[in-house]
């Protein structure tokens, strides 16, 4: 077995991983729509590092990073819609 094989096998162990991850996130803002956790000032400077992230990967040619943070992108762009859906709620009922 060749080291690049090898690499490619961990980079998308990796990045299965994650994804799982950010897939559990995702569905429990979605279900329980829980997003206390979260506050706009974080997710804005997330999304910021992602896009910063996302911008060196592709220039560089990481194709496996640069999937995993596009995906992480776009879960932080959809709690972030949430988080100002549930502010744009609360302040309409008061």
């Amino acid at each position: 077995m060749r080291v690049s094989s090898i690499d490619d096998i961990l980079a998308g162990s990796a990045l299965s991983l994650g994804v799982g991850q950010m897939l559990i996130s995702m569905k429990r803002v979605y279900e329980y729509d829980d997003v206390s956790y979260y506050s706009v000032p974080h997710l804005l400077i997330g999304i910021l590092g992602s896009m910063l992230w996302l911008t060196v990967q592709y220039r560089s040619g990481a194709n496996y990073s640069s999937i995993y943070t596009s995906i992480a992108l776009v879960s932080q762009l959809y709690i972030l819609q949430r988080v100002v859906s549930k502010l744009k709620t609360k302040r309409d009922a008061q």
